[in-house]
Formats: C-alpha cells, structure tokens, sequence
C-alpha cells in the first residue's frame, strides 16, 4: 500500500527548486508555521487532493495531508475458519483420548492372555503331573489287587481239608495268584 506524494509547489522562484522534507507531515489541528511568502501569491495545487469522499479539505497553508490508510475488512472467511480450526482441535484431543484408552486397554488384554497362556500352561503340566500319578496309582492299584487274590487263595487252601480236591484246587489257584509274591 503506498501514498500519494504530496504535490510540489511553485512559489515563484525557479532558480531555486523546492527541496523535499525531511520532517514527516504533522496530524496535528494545529497549522505548521508557514515559509515567508510573497504577498499576492497564492499557490496552486498541481494535483488533486485523493481522498475518501466527504474528507474535509485543509484550509491552511499549502500542504495537503496523506488520507489515512484504510481500515482491512475482516474476510467473512476469518469466523469460519476458526470455527473449524475449533472443531479441528476437539476432534484431536478426542482422538487422542480414544487412542489413550484403546491403547490401555490393548495393553490390558494383552496382560490378560499372557497370565492365561501361564495358566493353561500350569494347568498342563499339572494335568500331566497327576495323569502320571493316576499311571503310578494304577500299577500300585493292580499290585495290591494281585496282593489280595493271594491272599485270599491262601486263605482258601488253608481252610481246605487237607488232601481234599478242594486243597488240591486251592493249591493250584495258589501258586497261580502268588507266583509273583511268593514263589
């Protein structure tokens, strides 16, 4: 953005051009103090005065003032985009709790199936543990089994009447059950 130049003034001396200042114009409502003029000289405006409309017009001296920049519209765009810059920023800080949470919870599951997978571990080796135990029990089960048809063929040919069919029977059912504890 840029301003009009001031226009330059002819006061009535060409061997002498008017020097631009230096100074910055004043915005004062009072008039800078005037160079010594000639009487019956009045200046004339080389240009005219740009402005915004209805603007009042200097009515001193010979300097015009520069209108003032113009106040930047506000874009109708500037609310909507904050509103979606709003809306934006909620979203994220959303997405990120949800992410949070989902990722706490993943965590948490995956805890979950690793104690699981340690207990189904445990529970098969302790399976397997009272599976060879059941096998163990087993044979001793057959033993004592073996054990107590001994015993009670013994009994069977102690009670037979000695050389009796009977002590004859329970002699060969002895020596059958009790091969392996006795003989």
């Amino acid at each position: 953005m840029s301003y009009n130049q001031p226009p330059h003034y002819n006061f009535g001396q060409p061997e002498q051009p008017q020097q631009p200042q230096s100074v910055p114009p004043s915005y004062s409502s009072q008039p800078p103090p005037q160079p010594p003029m000639e009487t019956g000289y009045v200046p004339q405006q080389t240009s005219p005065v740009q402005g915004y409309p209805g603007a009042p017009q200097p009515t001193y001296g010979t300097q015009v003032l520069p209108t003032p920049p113009p106040v930047p519209r506000r874009s109708p765009l500037i609310p909507i985009l904050a509103v979606a810059m709003v809306i934006s920023l909620a979203g994220a800080v959303l997405s990120l709790a949800l992410w949070l949470r989902s990722s706490g919870d993943l965590d948490d599951a995956e805890s979950k199936l690793t104690d699981r997978d340690d207990e189904i571990a445990q529970l098969q080796e302790d399976v397997e543990a009272a599976q060879a135990e059941a096998d163990e029990n087993a044979t001793l089960a057959a033993d004592a089994e073996s054990m107590r048809a001994c015993l009670d063929d013994l009994k069977a040919y102690y009670a037979a009447p000695i050389g009796s069919d009977e002590e004859a029977t329970a002699e060969a059912a002895l020596q059958e059950s009790c091969q392996t504890w006795v003989f």
